[in-house]
Parts: structure tokens; sequence; C-alpha cells
């Protein structure tokens, strides 16, 4: 029986925040494994979806590419979500997961902001069921209202652990804002340098 993690969003951009947050997924749960879905149109934040899903599948690719060279990591970037067209709901994404690994455990990594709105997603007693939610601070002020509502599910039967991380509040749309503006001199503080090269070559998020 192996450990499938599983870590979805926007990803745009996939930024230093994304990797090292997915670094700690996997060394905290010891994942076997570590599947980067990138959303096609995200639920939450439909606008989010401006740039081609293919343009921020692409940018994980690169982002997480060093990691196959790394023996102790295998993470993938998987376009599930993106073939699939359509709104992108973690329900279905997992319920198609289960059939792929049927005897594993699957991780979902969550963030804080996301989790405590938890009711709104689609479809969600029956998520719950299917995995085992993880869950990523996004600001410190969230931990009282996460401890209170694990508590609650926990009551109900579900798995919820905490990642245990230290906050982080890396803003996308910021840096999409620096990169409208020309200001690339502070994007290496949170971009890798090669999904700087690809948002330059490629004149990403500058007409927008």
């Amino acid at each position: 029986m192996n450990k499938i993690g599983v870590f979805g969003g926007t990803f745009n951009p996939v930024h230093k925040g994304h990797e090292i947050i997915s670094v700690e997924f996997y060394n905290k749960f010891n994942l076997d494994k570590l599947l980067i879905i990138p959303s096609n149109i995200p639920p939450h934040k439909p606008g989010d979806a401006n740039i081609l899903p293919e343009s921020r599948l692409e940018m994980c690719k690169i982002c997480f590419g060093k990691y196959k060279n790394l023996n102790n990591y295998n993470i993938e970037v998987s376009d599930i979500e993106i073939k699939k067209d359509g709104v992108s709901y973690t329900f279905d994404t997992i319920k198609a997961l289960r059939e792929i690994y049927p005897e594993d455990i699957i991780y979902f990594l969550a963030g804080s902001d996301m989790f405590l709105y938890l009711e709104y997603w689609h479809r969600y007693t029956e998520l719950l069921g299917m995995c085992v939610f993880a869950v990523a601070l996004r600001n410190d002020s969230d931990i009282t209202q996460v401890l209170k509502k694990r508590e609650i599910l926990i009551s109900r039967g579900y798995k919820i652990e905490l990642l245990g991380n230290n906050a982080f509040e890396i803003s996308s749309t910021e840096i999409r804002e620096k990169i409208k503006n020309g200001d690339f001199d502070n994007l290496p503080d949170y971009l890798s340098p090669e999904v700087i090269n690809y948002i330059k070559e490629r004149k990403i998020y500058v007409l927008q």
C-alpha cells in the first residue's frame, strides 16, 4: 500500500511557496508519489484561469522537473484536470485517482483558507470519505479555526491531518502584477529561474 499525495491549484504562476510546501508535504507524510495537478477552471476562483491551462501545466513541469534527478522524491505533474475540460472539481479528481490507485492511501493537500470553506466544496462529505485531508497554513491567524474545524470533522470519522508548516503568504496576484509592470528585479525571490525565463520568452501576463 503506497501513499499518494495530491496537490492541486491554479499555479498561476507556480512559485516557490508551492515548491516549498510540496517538499514539506512529501516529507511529512513519507509519500511514495506526489501528484501536482493544475486545474483547468477552478470553481472557487474562475478568474484565475485567464492564462492558458497548458501554460500553467508547462510552468509546473519546468518547476518540478528538477526533482526527477533526486532519488528521494517521486514528484509528477499531472494533466488529469486539464484533459477533462470544464470546471475542475476536487471530488471528480479524487474519484478518478481512487480508480487508478484503488489500494493506496490518497493524501490531499488543502490550504487553510480553502479548508475553512469546505462546506461550499462540491460533494465535500463524499470527498472527505475518499482521502486523508492534509491542511497547510496560509495565514498564522487561521490556526484556531482550523483546529476547531479539524476536531469537528474527526469526530465525524474523517481523517484530517495538519502539515505543521510555517504559514506562507506569497501572493500569485502580486507576482502577476510585478510581471505586468515589468518589475522583474525581485522575481527570483518568488519564482525559479526556469519559470521566469519561460514567462519572459512567451510574454505571459505582460499583455493582460
